[in-house]
């Protein structure tokens, strides 16, 4: 059963990269934009965030912000725990003819770790912002997690799997949300020492 899920997530990726040439200039420049968007584009939501809620005196745009943050972190606990106990796939340009469009290291491509950021930053972001936003990263999202696939450094495997983990790792965080060790500690400190700093 194993083999013919890696089989098929092969064929897949074989499939999916049919639809570029790498000789094209602009495609190529498309990927690598759109490789790490999303990231670019959280970072300055949550910036954002914390900036307006100093502005406008408002301690929930900063506890939305480190809501945010919050589950991508616990979203990453969860890959790293997983690591532990999966084992290495080779990344697809490692073991085929494949050539990358975009460098990377040849280390684990399973899960994406940009698509347990993808899912996890995006359900996040219709938790705690407002549905605009949400929408905008969704899309970045999964242009970037494409991207990732077009550019031949992950399996459509790793990018489903990651983005599970991501989903996830937000949910887990949105259910433990008025939890008394969030309210009291991770939420209402950090926001004390910014404020201390007037941030």
């Amino acid at each position: 059963m194993i083999d013919i899920l890696i089989q098929s997530d092969i064929t897949l990726l074989n499939y999916l990269r049919s639809f570029i040439d790498p000789t094209s200039a602009l495609q190529v420049k498309l990927i690598h934009v759109g490789s790490d968007i999303e990231i670019a584009l959280v970072m300055l939501v949550l910036v954002g965030l914390w900036l307006y809620g100093v502005y406008k005196k408002n301690n929930q745009f900063k506890i939305d912000a480190l809501m945010i943050l919050y589950s991508i972190g616990f979203a990453f606990l969860v890959y790293i725990f997983l690591n532990l106990g999966l084992p290495l796939r080779p990344r697809p340009e490692t073991v085929s003819a494949i050539r990358p469009l975009v460098d990377h290291l040849p280390d684990n491509s399973f899960p994406s770790g940009h698509a347990i950021f993808f899912g996890a930053s995006v359900l996040a972001a219709f938790y705690y912002t407002r549905a605009w936003i949400a929408w905008i990263l969704l899309i970045t999202g999964i242009f970037m997690v494409f991207s990732r696939i077009f550019a031949g450094i992950h399996y459509p495997g790793d990018i489903f799997i990651g983005t599970l983990i991501g989903v996830i790792g937000a949910v887990a965080v949105y259910e433990i949300r008025d939890k008394k060790f969030m309210t009291d500690y991770l939420l209402v400190y950090p926001v004390k020492i910014a404020r201390f700093f007037r941030l």
